[in-house]
């Protein structure tokens, strides 16, 4: 029986009771650190796992390169083998026999952290690519998914029932590598963030259980997975809740980098998504319906001034609302209705590149001087590196209000400011500090502006930094990215993985 259609919140696998020999005496972190995957080990795993589906994989296999593959090849690390589980019971005997082994774990499910997070050198790559199940219960309005799934995957199976999830603005994304660190989406103007919309998930802990953790069945596990849920354990289905779903007004309008046009749809984008006070609550024009990225692109030679919109209703209304910005006269549009499947998947990303994708967080209104003084430096590092063409500056646009709305996890940066992320991409191994410095850079103009308009080191009133968690960022800790949360985080890792074995994103250290 599928998991989700049990209520149980231990799943017990007697099949591998008797595979408990092949698992080493567990070993401390720094030999775990250092131990590299051998001969031995993997006749070991394919003894241990003869009986089952799984796929192994090791680097003279034809395969390997596309196991181990991430969207930015900066990620990519060289892992001494990789196993594809079907089943939770086999990537808990997976996970049991590597930390017995002493060996570093790394889990991938879309590998678009350009961290580094879904890999491992030469330790044990877990790619859940092969837990692709996805069950849609209309009636109750839930999606059940397996823990490999795409959400383009997602976005399909819902829309076939005419729903739709919170899920990432790219197909191709991993469910749960988005979800478990907050996850902003097209639709999260309306119903939150991801974790929001998140009812249960089934998770491999440390110790090898497999446990379900809701509201109701290890609840202090369920608040930690809801922000920091890297930390804790491997994801192998998640239920997410479900909303109906119509098409939407969905495209992009580009605009000249000229400094009067540029000033004018400034404005035109803080009015339109500044919130305000109201008798009825903080709420902004936008009324959580649109979601975009006014951003600094650079295509076929020239730079450019990108404006994604999305509007979830009717293209009259959209239209409507859009109209000031179809008079500044952009020089490229492409709006229209369309099914949501199409609409989530509308950001590109091109697979193969070398990229980076630095957070930052920004206040509405935006200054008009900022934005110009970051096209400028946009424009100089076009000069200095045109191999970084498809490089992007993006000021992610929503309504907030939902998202303060809600305090159900360990995500510790809700507020009313918003997300900028700074994507330098290349193909060259020997421009990576080049472009990694120049999103530093840009990063650091971000704080200041930041600095300038909330106060130097403001943080949420959760005490955590301004800057989400799913993209990268630099310099900060796992104490800065969750703040107030982080010391029930470090109990809540003390029980459920003392031995740190999930450290791969923001590490929490295990406190009692």
């Amino acid at each position: 029986m599928a998991p989700y259609l049990q209520e149980s919140t231990e799943l017990v696998f007697p099949d591998y009771e008797a595979g408990i020999s092949w698992f080493p005496a567990a070993a401390d972190k720094e030999t775990r650190q250092r131990t590299l995957v051998n001969a031995s080990h993997i006749d070991d795993l394919h003894r241990l796992l003869a009986a089952t589906d799984v796929q192994i994989v090791v680097p003279q296999d034809a395969a390997y390169a596309n196991a181990i593959h991430c969207w930015s090849q900066t990620a990519e690390k060289p892992a001494g083998v990789v196993v594809y589980p079907t089943q939770a019971h086999e990537v808990s005997a997976t996970l049991q026999y590597a930390i017995g082994a002493g060996l570093d774990i790394a889990i991938k499910c879309g590998g678009h952290s350009t961290n580094g997070a879904s890999s491992t050198d030469g330790g044990v790559l877990i790619n859940l690519a092969k837990m692709k199940k996805i069950v849609v219960d209309p009636e109750r309005m839930l999606v059940h998914v397996g823990g490999g799934c795409l959400w383009g995957e997602v976005d399909k199976a819902a829309w076939q029932h005419g729903l739709a999830v919170v899920g990432g603005s790219n197909g191709t994304t991993g469910v749960g590598g988005l979800t478990l660190g907050g996850g902003y989406g097209m639709l999260t103007g309306e119903h939150g963030l991801a974790i929001d919309n998140l009812v249960s998930a089934e998770i491999v802990l440390a110790n090898g259980k497999v446990v379900r953790a809701s509201e109701c069945h290890n609840s202090d596990l369920f608040w930690a997975l809801r922000g920091a849920g890297h930390n804790f354990g491997i994801i192998t289905e998640l239920t997410l809740r479900a909303h109906t779903q119509g098409d939407i007004f969905m495209g992009a309008l580009v605009f000249p980098p000229v400094p009067q046009v540029v000033s004018k749809l400034v404005k035109l984008v803080n009015d339109l998504y500044t919130v305000t006070d109201t008798p009825a609550g903080p709420s902004s024009k936008s009324a959580g319906k649109t979601m975009g990225l006014l951003g600094i692109t650079h295509q076929h030679g020239r730079t450019g001034i990108l404006l994604v919109v999305t509007y979830n209703g009717p293209e009259q209304e959209a239209r409507e609302i859009y109209k000031p910005f179809f008079e500044l006269g952009p020089v490229f549009e492409n709006t229209r209705m369309a099914a949501y499947p199409e609409v989530n998947s509308q950001v590109p990303a091109a697979h193969g590149i070398r990229s980076s994708m630095k957070g930052a967080a920004f206040t509405l209104p935006i200054r008009d001087t900022f934005f110009l003084d970051i096209v400028r430096r946009y424009q100089e590092f076009m000069q200095r590196c045109p191999e970084a063409s498809g490089s992007l500056v993006g000021w992610e646009l929503m309504d907030p209000t939902k998202v303060c709305a809600s305090d159900n996890g360990s995500f510790a940066t809700r507020g009313f400011h918003l997300n900028s992320v700074i994507m330098p991409m290349w193909r060259s191994a020997n421009l990576d500090d080049t472009c990694r410095n120049w999103a530093r850079q840009i990063g650091s103009r971000f704080q200041d502006e930041l600095d300038c308009s909330m106060g130097k080191g403001v943080r949420s009133d959760r005490g955590a930094v301004l800057l989400y968690g799913n993209y990268d960022q630099y310099d900060e800790t796992a104490e800065d990215i969750f703040g107030a949360n982080y010391p029930r985080l470090q109990q809540l890792k003390a029980k459920y993985d003392p031995s740190n074995i999930f450290n791969k994103l923001y590490p929490i250290e295990p406190k009692c």
